[in-house]
C-alpha cells in the first residue's frame, strides 16, 4: 500500500520541477538574449510481477507480463535555441545574431558564449560585456585593414580618436580633352596636389605638349617644392589619340618622386604613383583637361566606427578615409544542447557540446550580426501559461493519489481496531 504513496511523491516532485523550470522562462521572458527551458517526463521503472511467457504448443497462447510502474523521473531538460525576436535599441554597439551563432567573451577564468549583446565600450576603448566586465572576443586588422583570420580572437580595442590614418597618393585619374587644333609646342598646364607617406601635400605641375607627331602629345611632371629632389616619369611620357579623338591604346603613366633626404618633413622613401588619361579625349574644342580624382588623403583622427552584417568594424576618420578596424567573431557547437547554462544568460562548453568552432560571421554555417538591435528571450507566454496549468493539473492529481493512498493506508489500520 505503501508504494503507491512513493509513486505519488514521485509524480508530485517530477511536476514541480517542470513547474520550476516553466517559472523560470516566465521569469527570463524580456531577458536580452534568453533561450528558454523544456523538461520531459520519463516512466522511473516497473515492477515486474509476473514475466512474459511464450506459446505452449496446444496448451497454451502465451501471456504477456505483469508489470506495475513505480513513479516518474526527469527524462531531460533541454534548452531550446530558437531565433527571438528582435529589438530596434538605436545603439551601435548592441549586436544581435541571426541564424546560428554565439557571442565569445573571455575573463580570467576563460571564454564563455552568449546571444545577448548588448555591449558597450569602456575607457580604453575596448569592447565588452558592461555586467560582468568580460571582453568581446574577435580580430583585428592590421595597419592596412587586412586581417589574418590564422591568429587567434583577441581583444576588441577600437582606439577612437587615438589612431591617426593617412594615405599617399598611389593614382591620379585626369578627365576632359586636349584640343586636337593645337600646333606644335603649344601646352596645356595643371597643378596637381598629392600626399607623400606622412600625408603632406605637394604641388607638382602637369604639363602637355603638342608634337610635331599627328595626334601625338608629350607630357612632363615637375615641382617647385624644395623637399623633393627629383620627378622621373617611369616609361613612355607620349600619349596617343585615334582619328576619332579616343585614346589609342590604354593609356597610364607612372611618376616616381624622389626626396631630398636631408629635408626634414619629407618621407625617405620614393613616392611612386600611376595617372589614369583613358578618359581624356582630342577633340575639336577648347582643352579643359582637369583631375577628376586622386586616392591620397591627409593625416586624419579615428572618429567614429560602424559594424557591417559580416561583423566587421570600419572605421570613419576625420579626412574621409574608411578602412576596416576588426572583427566580431561567433562560435558555432556541434550539439547546442550540450552546452551549460552559467548565468548571465551565458553558456560553457562542455564533452557534450563539443569543440567550440570560432569564425568570422557568415563562415562555415555561422550566421550573420545587426547592429543597433539586440535579440529578446525566445520564450512564448501563452505557451508557458499553458504548460503551467498542466503541470499545475499533474501536480494535484499526484497529490490526490497521495491522499487515497494515505486513506486506504489508514483503513487498513484500522482493520485491527
Amino acid at each position: 500500500m505503501n508504494v503507491s504513496l512513493y509513486t505519488s511523491v514521485t509524480g508530485m516532485l517530477a511536476h514541480q520541477r517542470r513547474i520550476d523550470v516553466i517559472a523560470n522562462n516566465i521569469a527570463n521572458v524580456n531577458t536580452t538574449g534568453y533561450r528558454k527551458s523544456r523538461m520531459q517526463f520519463q516512466e522511473l521503472f516497473a515492477e515486474t510481477i509476473q514475466g512474459a511467457r511464450g506459446p505452449d504448443g496446444d496448451v497454451t497462447g502465451g501471456t504477456n507480463p505483469l508489470q506495475v510502474g513505480r513513479g516518474v523521473s526527469i527524462g531531460a531538460i533541454d534548452t531550446i535555441f530558437t531565433q527571438a525576436p528582435v529589438v530596434t535599441t538605436g545603439a551601435k554597439t548592441d549586436l544581435a545574431i541571426e541564424r546560428e551563432g554565439f557571442f565569445v567573451l573571455r575573463d580570467d577564468t576563460g571564454l564563455s558564449y552568449t546571444r545577448a549583446g548588448a555591449f558597450s565600450l569602456n575607457p580604453d576603448g575596448a569592447l565588452i560585456e558592461p555586467a560582468t566586465g568580460q571582453f568581446v572576443q574577435g580580430y583585428i586588422a592590421d595597419e592596412d585593414g587586412v586581417i589574418d583570420y590564422n591568429q587567434p580572437v583577441q581583444d576588441i580595442v577600437l582606439p577612437v580618436g587615438g589612431q591617426v590614418l593617412v594615405r599617399e597618393t598611389s593614382q591620379i585619374n585626369l578627365t576632359g580633352n586636349l584640343n586636337a587644333a593645337s600646333l606644335e609646342g603649344q601646352t596645356v598646364v595643371r597643378n596637381v596636389q598629392i600626399y607623400d607617406g606622412m600625408g603632406s601635400t605637394r604641388t607638382l605641375t602637369l604639363t602637355f605638349e603638342k608634337t610635331a607627331v599627328k595626334n601625338e602629345w608629350e607630357w612632363q611632371v615637375t615641382t617647385d617644392d624644395p623637399d623633393i629632389d627629383t620627378v622621373n616619369v617611369v616609361g613612355d611620357n607620349t600619349i596617343t589619340f585615334t582619328d576619332r579623338g579616343t585614346i589609342d591604346t590604354g593609356e597610364i603613366g607612372t611618376v616616381q618622386i624622389n626626396f631630398d633626404p636631408a629635408a626634414p618633413a619629407a618621407p625617405v622613401d620614393p613616392l611612386q604613383f600611376t595617372i589614369n588619361m583613358n578618359d581624356v579625349g582630342q577633340l575639336a574644342s577648347e582643352s579643359d583637361v582637369a583631375i577628376f580624382s586622386q586616392d591620397g588623403y591627409p593625416p586624419g583622427r579615428l572618429d567614429s566606427y560602424e559594424f557591417g552584417g559580416d561583423g566587421l568594424i570600419v572605421g570613419i576618420f576625420t579626412n574621409g578615409l574608411t578602412m576596416v578596424l576588426g572583427q566580431v567573431a561567433l562560435a558555432k557547437f556541434s550539439n547546442n544542447g550540450g552546452l551549460a547554462r552559467e548565468g548571465n544568460t551565458q553558456f560553457r562548453e562542455t564533452p557534450a557540446s563539443g569543440l567550440a568552432q570560432i569564425g568570422a560571421p557568415n563562415t562555415g554555417g555561422r550566421g550573420s550580426i545587426s547592429s543597433g538591435v539586440l535579440e529578446g528571450a525566445n520564450v512564448d507566454i501563452g505557451t508557458e501559461f499553458s504548460d503551467l496549468i498542466i503541470s499545475q493539473r499533474g501536480f494535484q492529481a499526484n497529490a490526490r493519489g497521495f491522499t487515497v493512498s494515505d486513506n486506504v493506508l489508514q483503513e487498513a489500520v484500522n482493520l485491527i481496531r
